[in-house]
């Protein structure tokens, strides 16, 4: 695994960290769906940079 394999995975650890977050949120006895709302824009906005990072590797050099 590289470095960017290693960072990307990173984020996927944050994203886990913030969704594990949005459910104590929304567990509370009176949650704010704002805030929930809010709370999983940023958890896919992590799961996107995951993404990008992980998956969207730069084409390796052609043999010549």
């Amino acid at each position: 695994m590289d470095f960017t394999q290693q960072m990307a995975t990173k984020l996927l650890a944050h994203a886990i960290r913030q969704l594990g977050q949005t459910v104590n949120e929304a567990l509370c006895v009176t949650p704010d769906k704002r805030v929930i709302r809010a709370m999983l824009r940023d958890v896919r906005d992590t799961l996107d940079e995951f993404e990008d990072a992980y998956f969207d590797d730069p084409e390796p050099p052609s043999p010549s």
